[in-house]
């Protein structure tokens, strides 16, 4: 499942490919994708111009020159890709979106992906995204910021991450490692987490974040333009490592229930 650092990949890519690309035509072979009927998507965005593309969280939202912006949330994964002319096009996609030059993008959704369409007017209540936090890319996210996003919470450090309402773009896949490097248990409550477990903290999620963005993300995730990223599974301390040894103290890594997901933990380095 793509998260931060895929989402932030794409989304400079389409920024730097599509800015002022006019709509020409949008193709919805899969209707339940979207929010509306397809015909309806067609007359509100033909014709309009991409005026600027961002990321909130894990969800691209793009700004249309008409007043319109299109939200595009990839789900449990999904496959958005450019093509410089139809002739080029995958073998399976559920949208395609074609510009008055020739180009274009589609999308395959593996599971639970989004398209909507909503009006700037819209937009501000749009409930899949209204409250949706900043993410630690935004140069907002600081140390003082954490720290007073964390002041007086008493759930567990791990579902309180999660929640996109407290951090944005921040999945399960990159939260193994992110508690391990702060020697974290994940089901520690925030009221029992030392100031020092804070920056500490607060230090993993932002060097994981910017490893794996540097690296180009997760291995298992193509770009916009079909390329895998760098962040391979050797890159992972603990991380879908069960029954491998501890890189620190060599104890068995071990996976645990954690709510409604799993999470691989060292038992010695993370004591609860």
């Amino acid at each position: 499942m793509a998260e931060l650092p895929e989402i932030a990949k794409l989304t400079e890519q389409m920024r730097e490919t599509l800015h002022g690309k006019t709509l020409k035509t949008i193709t919805l072979l899969q209707e339940k994708c979207a929010n509306i009927p397809a015909d309806e998507f067609q007359r509100r965005t033909e014709g309009a111009k991409f005026e600027s593309i961002e990321n909130k969280g894990k969800w691209i939202i793009t700004t249309l020159d008409n007043g319109e912006n299109i939200l595009l949330s990839l789900g449990m994964g999904a496959d958005i890709l450019f093509f410089e002319n139809e002739k080029d096009l995958p073998e399976k996609y559920q949208i395609k979106l074609l510009f008055t030059d020739g180009s274009g993008y589609t999308a395959r959704f593996w599971w639970f992906g989004k398209f909507l369409l909503a009006s700037d007017k819209e937009l501000a209540t749009e409930p899949n995204t209204k409250d949706i936090a900043i993410d630690p890319f935004d140069e907002r996210f600081t140390l003082e910021y954490f720290y007073s996003l964390l002041k007086g919470k008493k759930t567990q450090i791990k579902a309180f991450l999660m929640n996109q309402k407290n951090v944005g773009g921040i999945g399960n896949m990159y939260m193994h490692d992110i508690l391990f490097k702060a020697r974290l248990h994940p089901q520690k409550k925030i009221s029992e987490i030392s100031s020092d477990e804070i920056k500490l903290l607060y230090d993993s999620i932002t060097e994981l974040m910017n490893l794996s963005r540097e690296k180009g993300s997760f291995a298992y995730e193509s770009d916009f333009f079909g390329q895998k990223g760098g962040f391979t599974t050797d890159c992972f301390l603990v991380g879908y490592k069960e029954n491998q040894p501890c890189p620190v103290c060599g104890e068995t890594i071990i996976q645990i229930k954690t709510g409604s997901t799993s999470t691989f933990i060292c038992p010695a380095c993370q004591k609860i």
